[in-house]
């Protein structure tokens, strides 16, 4: 017996639809419904106070911190622009962020409300290694209901394989001390662990440590090849990873009280519902944060900012001016759109784009994939699959599609079997 799925597949384009020499214009009229930011992400310092072996980040050895009038302006150019989302994130992430004074948290969310709130709804989302939470961190976290995620690789002997301090020694006690002065105050959190070849061969143990920690949602990421860090370990073990997630959509799918996955959850509500799309020359186009230009800003600690992967901003690139578009104190958002670098920014990933779109059938529940990893793992925007492409959406979504196939047709044969 076969099962017809009922997912509505995106129709494939020809590539051919931008001849080689043709330039991608840009302009903010093109795009309906309207070009708008749902995620601002403010890198408050680029300084970490520990030392993982996978990190991407260039300068995590510089305590320069953002100011104030950074906040304001970065705040200020959305409001001017028109970019703010109906529902606006504010992202604080890069270094460690705790690694900031807590005082200026409250201050740049004060600036940021006064700014912004006649706007949107605004929310404030940090992801920590967790080592500097303590009570007032807590106090400071509800006082203006913070998202919070933790950056923790599982069990110790999982853990300190790479998340070190700056004189090699392991982080999990550390670690464990923030996140049971989380739970003490009642902040439920995320957890984003970096899985490789050892966490595939300790499945068990990974997924119970995250139950066993209360953890509302684990998101399951990979060391990948960006920036100074480059070369994956998954690379050669992707055998390996797709039983990890045949096991972690095992152990985790109907569990009463449910210990979400991430990109389990993912593949779940794409074959329910599709990515919405867009409308730009005149065709629809999958919703793509990393690919639509502006749907996420990113601001390092000096005003620099750029668009698409958020991963990008201030990494060398002689070709690219290190991805940096603009400076808040000087620059607009939309007013960076008319330069060359934007412009050949925006060229390649459109590109890439249409690649993806012409050569994948999962294409209608990513819209392009992610920048980032095309450059860094293929040497070029303009280029289509990747491993990050298999690891965080295809694999997932095969073995939950898989998985509900399986289910219709075990239903229907019971069904078939009792005269139904």
């Amino acid at each position: 017996m076969t099962v017809r799925s009922r997912i509505r597949w995106f129709p494939q384009r020809s590539p051919g639809c931008l001849p080689a020499t043709t330039r991608c214009r840009f302009d903010p009229l093109d795009f309906s419904p309207p070009i708008r930011t749902r995620l601002l992400i403010l890198q408050p310092t680029p300084f970490c106070n520990i030392d993982c072996d996978y990190c991407y980040l260039p300068a995590r050895n510089s305590a320069a911190r953002m100011g104030l009038a950074t906040v304001r302006r970065a705040a200020e150019r959305l409001r001017d622009d028109g970019l703010a989302a109906d529902e606006l994130t504010i992202v604080w992430h890069a270094g460690e962020p705790l690694t900031m004074p807590k005082d200026f948290y409250d201050e740049a969310a004060a600036v940021l409300h006064e700014v912004l709130a006649p706007l949107c709804v605004l929310s404030h989302s940090i992801q920590t290694n967790a080592t500097l939470v303590d009570d007032a961190w807590c106090e400071l976290f509800m006082r203006h209901d913070m998202r919070i995620g933790v950056s923790v690789d599982g069990p110790a002997a999982l853990h300190d394989l790479h998340r070190r301090t700056r004189d090699h020694r392991g982080t999990h006690a550390a670690v464990m001390r923030g996140m049971a002065c989380l739970r003490a105050h009642a902040i439920a959190f995320h957890a984003i662990a970096v899985v490789g070849p050892a966490t595939f061969a300790n499945a068990d143990a990974f997924l119970d440590f995250f139950i066993e920690q209360g953890v509302s949602e684990l998101c399951c990421n990979y060391d990948e090849a960006e920036g100074t860090h480059h070369h994956s370990s998954l690379d050669g073990h992707e055998e390996a990873h797709a039983a990890f997630v045949a096991r972690l959509l095992e152990r985790a799918y109907g569990r009463a009280g449910g210990q979400r996955v991430r990109e389990l959850e993912m593949a779940f509500q794409l074959i329910a519902q599709p990515l919405p799309t867009y409308r730009w020359h005149d065709q629809d186009w999958p919703e793509n944060a990393q690919t639509q230009p502006f749907a996420l800003i990113s601001v390092a600690h000096n005003g620099d900012f750029s668009t698409f992967s958020p991963e990008l901003l201030g990494q060398p690139s002689a070709e690219f001016g290190n991805f940096v578009l603009g400076n808040v104190a000087t620059d607009g958002f939309f007013d960076s759109a008319r330069g060359l670098r934007f412009q050949r920014l925006w060229d390649a990933i459109v590109r890439g784009t249409r690649a993806c779109e012409a050569s994948c059938a999962h294409y209608g529940f990513c819209g392009g994939g992610a920048p980032a990893n095309k450059l860094y793992e293929n040497g070029d925007f303009a280029s289509g699959e990747t491993l990050y492409c298999r690891t965080m959406l295809k694999r997932p979504f095969d073995a939950v599609l898989a998985r509900l196939e399986h289910e219709a047709v075990s239903g229907r044969a019971r069904l078939t079997a009792h005269g139904g």
